[in-house]
């Protein structure tokens, strides 16, 4: 994953959070606008409603002038609202004539210049509740009540605590839903996304996923089973078809490089890698050797034993010399009665003597004929040896050199080995192809 990018579970942890922070923010501010103004509204009700209730209560002494009561009765008044003054002017009151006053400090008056702005914003002034008494249409005062905004600001910042605290409690539970989701989403994508992961890394397609409990991530969860058993099911058959197309390639390069009768390397393939002999031996300053092997009296044992025996004797012919040479020599059947036997690396001719002679010892013992019980028939070869670079200066000229060489063993009386000489197997050439 890329720097920097952004996983799907921290994007919807991030989505769902302030979502719940975003409503509950604008949330509490309506309701902190709602709850100051319907507060304000019901203290300035209460003032009015307290005016009245002042002006009922001291109509008489106004009426008799008697001030003294009137006095007490706002003193009293005083003591138990929370009010800074309370003032009755006589008349219509415009003339500032007091007819009685009871006054008290208000809690705000000794707040410091800060608070005292806060306050001021917050109740928009001390709240002035006026009431004019008269009796039968005659003005008797006016009573004027000068609230105390302390009771009110302090209440205001109470609620302001209590809600503060109730915001960050839910902003903090916000976060569980959140990571509740994450978890929940994150255990199923975790899931899908493990099985991809396999899928292209590892090519596994034998997994498969749980039943989900969100109905869509079931749904492409039972997707990938069905995609991945059809791959699979897929996979199989390819498996299939490649296996019997490479038991087919097979067969055709055994057909191609491999004789029928015998099993050992046919021409093609005697030529081919006699090359790569020659080319490493070049590179390697190395030698090769070649035998040529030819049955003797083979067309006397196909007429006398027919070509069943002369195709037995081939193939255990092939099976002794495959045993007297190393695991890494070659053995090939050219054609007819005739094999070559590539060897390489040698040191020289003694190597190529000494393998001539364990082919000879293999030959000595007699064929037993399974067609016929009792029949067994002689086999004999001749040999014909050459050596790159000694003796030739390429796969042609080497292979020439050996059935030259084998040519001369025939004539010195066959169930011998010979290595090619020029001054003697260049005047049977002639002869020999005769």
């Amino acid at each position: 994953m890329k720097a920097g990018r952004k996983t799907l579970f921290g994007v919807l942890r991030y989505i769902t959070f302030w979502s719940v922070v975003l409503t509950l923010l604008i949330s509490s501010v309506v309701f902190t606008v709602t709850f100051f103004y319907t507060v304000r509204g019901m203290r300035d009700g209460n003032v009015m409603h307290l005016v009245r209730t002042v002006g009922y209560a001291t109509e008489a002494a106004m009426m008799f002038g008697d001030r003294q009561t009137a006095g007490e009765i706002l003193n009293n008044i005083l003591a138990s609202e929370e009010v800074c003054r309370i003032t009755i002017y006589s008349g219509t009151g415009e003339s500032g004539d007091v007819f009685a006053q009871a006054t008290k400090p208000c809690g705000s008056t000794s707040a410091e210049d800060g608070k005292k702005t806060a306050n001021t914003f917050l109740s928009s002034g001390a709240v002035r509740g006026k009431f004019g008494v008269d009796r039968d249409g005659k003005p008797l005062g006016v009573v004027e009540i000068v609230s105390d905004d302390a009771v009110f600001i302090r209440f205001l910042y109470r609620g302001a605590i209590v809600l503060g605290f109730c915001l960050i409690l839910a902003v903090l539970m916000a976060h569980l839903p959140a990571r509740w989701m994450e978890r929940r989403f994150a255990t199923e994508l975790s899931s899908l996304s493990g099985m991809a992961h396999a899928a292209r890394l590892e090519g596994d397609f034998t997994r498969r996923l749980p039943a989900f409990e969100i109905a869509e991530f079931n749904g492409l969860g039972q997707d990938f089973n069905a995609l991945f058993s059809e791959i699979q099911v897929r996979n199989a058959e390819l498996l299939l078809r490649q296996s019997h197309l490479e038991t087919v390639n097979r067969t055709l390069s055994n057909q191609t490089m491999c004789d029928a009768l015998t099993g050992l390397a046919n021409r093609a393939c005697l030529s081919e890698q006699l090359e790569i002999a020659i080319s490493k031996a070049r590179m390697d300053g190395t030698r090769v050797g070649v035998l040529y092997v030819d049955n003797d009296h083979f067309k006397d044992i196909n007429e006398n034993y027919g070509h069943g025996a002369g195709d037995a004797l081939l193939v255990n012919v092939g099976k002794r010399l495959s045993g007297a040479v190393r695991e890494s020599d070659l053995v090939a059947r050219l054609g007819g009665d005739e094999f070559v036997i590539l060897l390489a690396p040698v040191s020289g001719e003694d190597d190529l003597r000494h393998v001539s002679n364990k082919i000879l010892s293999a030959m000595s013992r007699k064929l037993r004929l399974a067609e016929r019980e009792g029949m067994d028939i002689e086999l004999g070869v001749s040999i014909g040896m050459a050596v790159f670079p000694d003796q030739a200066s390429n796969a042609v000229t080497l292979l020439r050199a050996a059935d030259h060489a084998m040519y001369r063993a025939k004539r010195l009386g066959r169930g011998r080995a010979c290595m090619y000489d020029p001054s003697i197997d260049a005047a049977l050439e002639h002869e020999a192809f005769l």
